[in-house]
């Protein structure tokens, strides 16, 4: 073998050991996820979306990072329909509404309960045993169970690369140590060839099949669990419309929404039709 026929064969060798080591997701078919339905460009007040529910009157209930304020976005007339300032500036990172009660997640695990939000805001504040370095920057409504799921993005002990899950019981305002879900990376490595950790940025529950879905910023990507949290499947969200997806959340028909923070562009809201 001439020195051309051995660089060759090496290179065909490199190459398909990077192709083997790509990370390989499942299809998703309730969602076509490289194909947005509806796309609404955000202005520039909303350039750090985070966090994000939708309401059934076309409306957007969102929290700015580092902004102690909350938005309400009209999707049809694609504008800031009202700016309620609650609290001063801090790392905000999710929203939950419940009748006229939002509840708001600080990256440090507080979480804020602002009554009457709409009118007239009156704040409570819950402290919980997470700290910055859990990172939480998931939290969700499951009025099933009257409870605020809460997801972290990180772990506060350096060594253990496990996510987690908790709920905050709502009937005694406490957040319980132990995790409802926890996502063990060497089951999605190993199964999905990850190059990145999976680290959540926000959460929601289907409102019909009522799993669990968890979004990762990081590796772009969304996590399907079941509402027992055994993990079901992991999607790709490699597309060019996902700069930065930091929220999610779906109707009361099973459509999904995910937000986008601008990362160098325009912070957006994707909608997805669920294909049922």
């Amino acid at each position: 073998m001439n020195l051309n026929s051995l660089f060759i064969t090496f290179f065909l060798l490199f190459l398909s050991c990077q192709k083997q080591s790509k990370a390989v997701f499942d299809e998703c078919k309730n969602y076509n996820l490289s194909q947005p339905t509806e796309i609404w460009k955000l202005p520039k007040q909303l350039k750090e979306i985070s966090g994000i529910v939708i309401q059934n009157d076309q409306k957007v209930v969102c929290v700015n990072d580092e902004e102690g304020d909350l938005f309400i976005y009209d999707l049809s007339t694609k504008n800031i329909e009202q700016t309620i300032p609650f609290h001063k500036k801090g790392d905000y990172e999710d929203i939950a509404i419940k009748d006229s009660t939002a509840f708001i997640l600080r990256s440090d695990g507080t979480i804020y309960e602002v009554e009457n939000y709409m009118d007239g805001p009156k704040i409570i504040k819950h402290n919980t045993f997470l700290t910055k370095k859990d990172n939480a920057e998931g939290l969700f409504l499951d009025v099933s169970k009257n409870r605020l799921l809460v997801a972290c993005k990180e772990n506060s002990e350096p060594e253990n690369e496990s996510r987690s899950v908790y709920e905050f019981l709502l009937k005694d305002k406490h957040l319980n140590p132990n995790p409802i879900l926890t996502i063990t990376q060497k089951e999605l490595a190993s199964k999905y060839k990850l190059r990145n950790l999976f680290s959540p940025s926000g959460i929601a529950i289907h409102p019909i099949t009522k799993n669990i879905f968890i979004i990762s910023s990081v590796g772009k990507m969304v996590a399907e669990f079941t509402s027992e949290g055994k993990l079901q499947k992991v999607y790709s969200l490699n597309y060019s419309y996902f700069q930065q997806p930091e929220g999610i959340s779906f109707d009361e028909i099973g459509n999904l929404y995910i937000s986008n923070e601008a990362k160098g562009g325009k912070a957006n809201i994707l909608k997805f039709n669920y294909l049922i």
